[in-house]
């Protein structure tokens, strides 16, 4: 558990990265910036719900014959609720211009990353 919180701690660290600079190169291409989209709230959204895939991948890790297959269906369906409610309830005029792209970006850093850095370690047996 201890492990897993810190590789999704990690991964979200370095996800929010990603997206604060995806969202800052697309307000400097469209000039669109948006007071919901701050560094604070891509970076802890990025951090928070990293730390719960990894927490859900090391669990399935212990049960599932395919858990990064689980996690990429995992990983998508939340992106795409995510980036549905905002098509559907957009907090401001051309919002998902720039939300969209930070949804994904954060996403394919998960799906690449946690799975990645959450193989379960092997021992050797002497």
């Amino acid at each position: 558990m201890k492990r897993s919180l810190k590789v999704g701690c990690f991964v979200g660290i370095l996800a929010g990265v990603a997206g604060i600079v995806t969202a800052y190169l697309i307000g400097r291409v469209t000039a669109l910036w948006f007071d919901q989209l701050t560094w604070i709230s891509i970076g802890i959204a990025a951090i928070v719900t990293n730390m719960a895939g990894a927490i859900i991948y090391s669990k399935w890790f212990q049960s599932a014959k395919r858990p990064g297959v689980y996690y990429i269906v995992l990983v998508s369906g939340v992106t795409l609720v995510m980036t549905v409610n905002d098509i559907v309830n957009p907090p401001a005029t051309d919002f998902g211009i720039v939300a969209h792209p930070v949804h994904i970006v954060v996403a394919l850093i998960s799906i690449w990353l946690i799975p990645k850095w959450l193989k379960p370690i092997k021992t050797v047996r002497t």
